[in-house]
């Protein structure tokens, strides 16, 4: 199972998920969906805007869960 860490690097980094959406151009929705670990599919598209706007990393973003 893959874990998305979406809501805990917002918080480090006092962003709201409206601000992400705002700035990366992601559908509300759609960051609402990762925060909750909600998501059946990920675009990596959408994984490279994130990251590349919270200055992180994949590793950081998600992980992966035995």
């Amino acid at each position: 199972m893959v874990r998305i860490n979406l809501l805990k690097l917002l918080k480090e980094r006092g962003m709201t998920q409206l601000q992400l959406s705002e700035i990366t151009g992601i559908r509300p929705s759609t960051i609402c969906d990762m925060c909750n670990n909600n998501c059946t599919f990920l675009k990596i598209e959408n994984i490279n805007k994130i990251c590349n706007k919270l200055d992180c990393s994949i590793d950081d973003f998600m992980e992966i869960v035995y």
